[in-house]
């Protein structure tokens, strides 16, 4: 019988989301994609388009104002390892966070952001 390895390198847990959080690109205005998971390093997005890996994107999305003030997120990320998506043009990618900020919460983890994001919608 085979040993079974785990090759998931991730040092922090993956939080699945229950909703979609659609990330636009800062560049374009344009929607870039939607969020499938995020630890408190990386994010996993499904892409609007084919993404090159190690490449840094400017990345933003906006959350309720009963979250954080309507408070736009604004967030670097660099392509670590990317696939072709479930639609044509599309891709999924795994993204390590570079840098985040908001203007009145710059100090919490993009995670612990995208976690408050979550339970809102719950409470509904």
């Amino acid at each position: 019988m085979k040993n079974s390895v785990s090759y998931d390198r991730r040092s922090f847990p993956r939080q699945q989301l229950q909703y979609v959080l659609n990330v636009d690109s800062q560049v374009t205005g344009r929607k870039f994609g939607h969020i499938l998971d995020v630890s408190l390093e990386g994010i996993r997005m499904e892409c609007n388009r084919p993404i090159k890996r190690l490449d840094v994107y400017e990345l933003s999305f906006h959350l309720p104002p009963e979250v954080y003030g309507d408070d736009e997120i604004h967030f670097s990320a660099c392509s670590i390892w990317t696939r072709p998506g479930p639609r044509q043009g599309t891709s999924i990618s795994g993204f390590k966070v570079m840098q985040y900020w908001q203007r009145t919460n710059n100090h919490v983890a993009l995670s612990s952001v995208i976690s408050d994001y979550e339970s809102f919608l719950r409470s509904l």
